[in-house]
């Protein structure tokens, strides 16, 4: 048997400290550079399980590079629950944006943030902050350093509802019932969207749809709606065995793209609760978790299909893709191209 070829692109999510005064408990921290082949992104994962400072531990963080902060509801049901109220200071005008919805903050290189705190807890959730770069490095504001906060909406636009086509301003969606003509997956999801933003991709399972694998709840963001970042970012909830996608067997994406599998249960985060096979390669070579994990997808690389072997509980899948859009050609293990 030969040894496989792509082993070393599937990795465990490792759980420890984060940089210094950057989280208070431990969490899955990954760097693209240390952990991830080089990977030119960095992401942490974790929960938030009281009220008090989520990050930093004190004061403000400057970043050379773009971040997205997303906190994400792991309600199975209502993926867009937050369960509590979080707010985040922006600028060093200190303008303090607040929700209690599941939410993204997209944070251009050079804009000061922090002081994110969170109030009103009722129930756990997830977040998972991303950095546009393969390490992680800030310039650290103290509180005694920070200037008094200036009302105003000079950042207006940059935290907005973690779903497809909302107005940030208005929280109305933009879409007539799913039938939308932009499709910024490139698979089809945008267009099993709900009045909410949810994408729920098993109203279309089927021959030449999704499979019973996907999903039963998705938010997913593109770069148009994250500050015109080169990232497009989503989180979902499964329950479901089988195959993921029936639309084609793999495909390619023109940028780096990293596939993330995590529980959902605060008290019990390096249980996965599930288990999921994925083909890696033209060779399609079969890889296997239960663990939380990460599938590494250089440019252009085949992966796919993925399928759920076994679930004992919801668990939560997320993609952290280096463009805007997310061009995705499916290729038939015949080396027939089919776009999507």
């Amino acid at each position: 048997m030969r040894p496989k070829l792509h082993k070393h692109l599937v990795k465990p999510l490792a759980w420890r400290e984060g940089p210094k005064g950057l989280f208070a408990s431990p969490l899955f921290w990954m760097e693209g550079a240390k952990d991830m082949e080089g990977f030119q992104g960095s992401f942490a994962y974790g929960f938030v399980k009281e009220n008090g400072k989520l990050m930093p531990q004190d004061g403000h963080l400057i970043h050379p590079f773009d971040t997205v902060l997303c906190f994400v509801g792991t309600t199975h049901g209502d993926i867009l629950d937050l369960g509590a109220t979080v707010s985040v200071e922006i600028g060093e005008e200190r303008e303090v944006y607040t929700f209690d919805q599941s939410q993204v903050v997209a944070i251009p290189k050079g804009t000061q943030y922090g002081n994110v705190t969170v109030s009103n807890f009722k129930k756990s959730f997830a977040f998972y902050p991303i950095y546009l770069a393969p390490e992680y490095s800030a310039i650290e504001i103290p509180s005694s350093e920070l200037k008094d906060p200036v009302p105003g909406t000079k950042y207006k636009g940059y935290a907005r509802l973690y779903a497809w086509a909302v107005d940030p301003d208005t929280g109305e969606v933009q879409h007539d019932g799913g039938a939308i003509d932009y499709d910024g997956s490139g698979m089809g999801y945008t267009k099993l969207t709900d009045d909410r933003g949810v994408m729920h991709p098993l109203q279309n399972a089927g021959p030449g749809g999704m499979g019973p694998g996907n999903a039963d709840e998705l938010i997913w963001v593109f770069g148009d709606q994250l500050q015109g970042f080169e990232l497009n970012t989503l989180w979902g909830h499964y329950t479901g065995c089988g195959i993921w996608h029936r639309g084609g067997e793999a495909h390619t994406h023109p940028n780096e793209e990293v596939l993330i599998y995590v529980g959902m249960d605060a008290d019990d985060p390096l249980n996965m609760g599930a288990e999921i096979e994925t083909a890696l390669g033209e060779e399609d070579e079969r890889y296997y978790m239960n663990v939380p994990s990460v599938w590494i997808c250089p440019k252009n690389f085949f992966h796919l299909p993925s399928i759920t072997r076994w679930v004992q509980r919801p668990y939560g899948f997320m993609v952290i893709n280096l463009d805007g859009t997310h061009s995705s050609p499916w290729q038939d293990k015949d080396g027939e191209r089919i776009e999507s």
